[in-house]
């Protein structure tokens, strides 16, 4: 049975609907790091991070003589390519940048809800927050040195 004008329209509005769509597919293929709005994005919350610990009385000791210029720089670049971002890392290991620093549990616990609060204000999605604390949570153990 040929499909009369009366049952075409339907399939005529569901096609344009699906050609109206964006990918469905698209945020699969699409990096963590352009979900998280790009490089100037994760700059933004990787600056406001490292403000808010350094300015808080309870962590600020942990920051002693960091050059905080470089250590936005690198902590950008880092989670650029964890995050699958354009960027090259040249910076130390975590390990070795952490070391003999007296880094508790609960400063790197403290940091951690620092940052989800961060991106939570920047209205990155609970998907996105996910996967990224998922990439750094294996770090604690180089960072965490008491």
């Amino acid at each position: 049975m040929l499909p009369t004008p009366r049952t075409r329209r339907p399939i005529f509005a569901l096609a344009a609907a699906l050609l109206c769509m964006p990918s469905i597919g698209s945020a699969e293929t699409e990096s963590l790091h352009a979900r998280l709005g790009g490089q100037a994005a994760v700059a933004q919350v990787v600056d406001e991070l490292i403000e808010t610990y350094r300015d808080d009385p309870k962590s600020a000791h942990l920051f002693g003589k960091v050059n905080f210029k470089r250590l936005k720089q690198k902590l950008s670049e880092q989670i650029c390519v964890v995050t699958g971002g354009p960027c090259t890392f040249d910076g130390d290991d975590m390990k070795t940048t952490h070391a003999g620093l007296p880094i508790t549990e609960a400063d790197f616990y403290g940091l951690v809800e620092r940052l989800r609060a961060i991106l939570d204000r920047h209205g990155i999605g609970a998907r996105e927050k996910n996967e990224l604390l998922a990439l750094l949570a294996p770090m604690k153990r180089d960072v965490v040195t008491r």
